[in-house]
């Protein structure tokens, strides 16, 4: 039997999957639903992804698709503060932590007990998502891309990241 480990870092590489390719693509998505990690989302086919391991207990998936890098962190057990994940996500993306903006947060909302939506650019690279718990563990889910892809897929990156759901 897989260890609660391998079965998180399955679990995160599924969301990777969705994450890595625009929503536009439109064709051969599925609902994907983990009842041990508490989340479900429309998922891709096709993507291939990484598994990384991060310092701190965090597990991750990464795939780079058509030029989009897709980050999909997640850490089981106790919730982590807004600032130590931010933290964790600027050593990630590599955007320095004076270009993250937050443009939405909230509670009790599609299964997260908090989260902030994020934006990050440099004025070459845009990383944007969310960071957040819910009811299982803490999450930084990002893609990074280009300025210019980021503006023109606008509408497509953010279905992505509302398609999210924890429980």
């Amino acid at each position: 039997m897989m260890s609660r480990k391998v079965l998180f870092v399955l679990a995160m590489g599924i969301i990777l999957l969705w994450l890595s390719i625009p929503a536009s693509a439109g064709e051969g998505w599925v609902k994907y639903k983990s009842d041990d990690y508490g989340f479900s989302m429309l998922v891709p086919e096709g993507t291939k992804f990484q598994e990384k391991e991060y310092e701190g207990g965090w597990g991750a998936l990464y795939a780079n698709y058509q030029g989009i890098q897709v980050l999909a962190l997640g850490k089981m057990g106790a919730p982590e503060k807004p600032e130590a994940i931010e933290k964790y996500g600027v050593k990630i993306t590599g955007v320095p932590g004076e270009y993250w903006k937050v443009i939405d947060k909230g509670k009790d909302s599609n299964g997260w007990k908090w989260y902030y939506t994020v934006k990050a650019s440099d004025g070459k690279k845009v990383a944007y998502g969310g960071y957040g718990v819910g009811p299982k563990g803490s999450y930084l889910l990002v893609l990074i891309t280009s300025k210019t892809d980021f503006e023109e897929n606008y509408n497509d990156y953010l279905k992505w990241y509302k398609s999210i759901r924890l429980f």
